[in-house]
């Protein structure tokens, strides 16, 4: 970046929260039991290139000018020699924005638009349409399962990871119908490409509504529960954490939300009667440390 670039260089970003405290269920030994838990906040961070919105994307609060410059520099929106002026940056625990100044006005990033798509991405790429606000079918309260059954379906498909086995550098979805019966599976190097192609394969063999389980090896952000909710799934289980705006999606519209599903164990975030188990009561958030970031 060049040094006429001081405005971008020496902003500082206030104070922000990352993590959240959240009284879930613990699943141990065939017991549940509430407990608190730490959540990794995910919120978006819209982007402005010369004032036209290039993209929206669900990130960890903490350096959003630096995410800003960055995803310009690697999207090729600018090149990391070229003068660039902060014009504003805006945080709040619910979302932040940052505006960015390059020469060539509008037009430029009308003429850098016409081969790019606005997207939502989190840590791996994703596609989302920026602005356009997000509908999902509605979802009964008819399917129903126990712990054991997940952990039974988790390490059916584990074992059908191929790719994995292979390389070691794959993340893969399972598909499930109510009668727990496997409908898609897909591997593949991101886990937003697993999930679609899972959901893609549901659609050429006609039982994209026949979903009710989604299992996931990795991670859930908002994004993977966004993509899971397109589709009439009642829960969304993954391996790994999840963040707290994957966990307000799910409240909001009735999905089941897994994580940590492993070695007989799992934490549940939302609607928690679908495994048979009572909310658990909800309990004054205790306030985390928080940490000011200085570009």
């Amino acid at each position: 970046m060049s040094k006429q670039s001081s405005a971008a260089a020496t902003a500082s970003c206030p104070v922000v929260q990352q993590m959240l405290t959240r009284t879930i269920l613990r699943y141990r030994e065939q017991k549940a039991h509430p407990s608190d838990d730490q959540i990794l906040v995910e919120f978006p961070l819209a982007i402005t290139l010369n004032a036209i919105p290039i993209a929206t994307l669900e990130c960890t609060p903490g350096n959003e000018v630096a995410l800003a410059l960055g995803f310009c520099i690697t999207e090729q929106f600018i090149s990391s020699t070229e003068r660039v002026q902060l014009q504003h940056h805006k945080s709040s625990p619910k979302e932040a924005e940052v505006a960015l100044l390059i020469e060539g006005g509008k037009e430029r990033i009308y003429q850098i638009l016409q081969h790019k798509g606005v997207r939502v991405s989190s840590s791996c790429y994703g596609s989302g349409t920026h602005g356009i606000p997000a509908r999902f079918p509605e979802v009964g309260n008819d399917f129903v399962l126990t712990p054991e059954q997940v952990h039974s379906l988790q390490k059916e498909s584990e074992a059908c990871q191929a790719l994995f086995s292979n390389t070691g550098a794959t993340h893969f979805c399972a598909l499930y119908n109510k009668n727990l019966s496997l409908i898609a599976y897909s591997e593949d190097v991101g886990r937003h490409n697993a999930l679609d192609k899972s959901i893609g394969q549901t659609m050429q063999s006609g039982h994209i509504d026949d979903i009710r389980l989604i299992l996931l090896s990795s991670r859930v952000s908002h994004e993977m529960l966004r993509k899971s909710s397109a589709v009439k799934a009642q829960v969304i289980a993954g391996f790994s954490a999840v963040t707290s705006s994957a966990i307000h999606l799910a409240e909001q519209n009735n999905r089941t939300l897994l994580g940590f599903v492993r070695n007989g164990r799992m934490n549940i975030y939302s609607h928690s009667k679908r495994l048979g188990f009572s909310a658990p009561n909800p309990q004054v958030q205790t306030e985390p440390p928080t940490i000011n970031y200085l570009l």
